[in-house]
């Protein structure tokens, strides 16, 4: 803490002197973190943080690394064009994935459509195509009459065995049922990876 001289304590002004003894006391003691940081290429998911003040309770806290954007990755994929019918078939698309996907699991999925399917669902899976392993026990499914999968009557579940995915992964997106009446016209899928 600086040493500081008020004018308060004092009982008359300060001198040049004693004003240039504050204003030097200061600018020795503060605190000048950022520069002083090693940097570093890695970062541990579960051990490092980003430390915050939280104004609402007036706390210090901190966010592990691994709840942060630096550790979570999320694609938006169009399958099929919004006009266009869906089809029943393996690897209706394909994408391949980014260094910054290495050893990231597959946390979250959705899908939409832009015309609903009438008749029954529409089913998804999504296929790890490298390592040959769906990534899905419970596939995303998109009710009949309906346009987004986050209303859908039974919830897709990831295989916590086979969602880890690496560099240069192909992953794939099949379509295993379609509406029985008249099949949904688009599909965009969503996926959230994260450590």
């Amino acid at each position: 803490m600086a040493t500081i001289t008020l004018r308060e304590t004092k009982g008359s002004p300060l001198s040049f002197a004693e004003m240039d003894s504050n204003l030097t006391n200061l600018n020795n003691d503060k605190l000048e973190v950022i520069d002083n940081l090693n940097i570093t290429g890695t970062m541990d998911a579960t051990a490092d943080y980003i430390a915050i003040y939280d104004a609402s309770t007036s706390q210090n806290k901190k966010i592990l690394a691994n709840d942060t954007t630096f550790f979570n990755r999320a694609l938006v994929i169009k399958v099929i064009a919004d006009t266009l019918p869906t089809y029943v078939g393996d690897g209706i698309t394909r994408i391949v994935l980014p260094a910054n996907f290495e050893n990231l699991k597959l946390k979250s999925v959705g899908g939409h459509v832009y015309t609903a399917a009438t008749g029954s669902t529409t089913n998804i899976q999504i296929h790890n195509e490298s390592k040959g392993q769906d990534m899905l026990s419970t596939l995303l499914t998109i009710d009949a009459g309906e346009n987004d999968s986050s209303t859908a009557a039974t919830s897709a579940v990831i295989n916590t065995s086979t969602n880890t995915v690496n560099d240069g992964n192909v992953i794939r997106f099949d379509i295993d049922q379609i509406g029985s009446g008249s099949a949904a016209n688009g599909l965009e899928l969503r996926l959230e990876f994260g450590s």
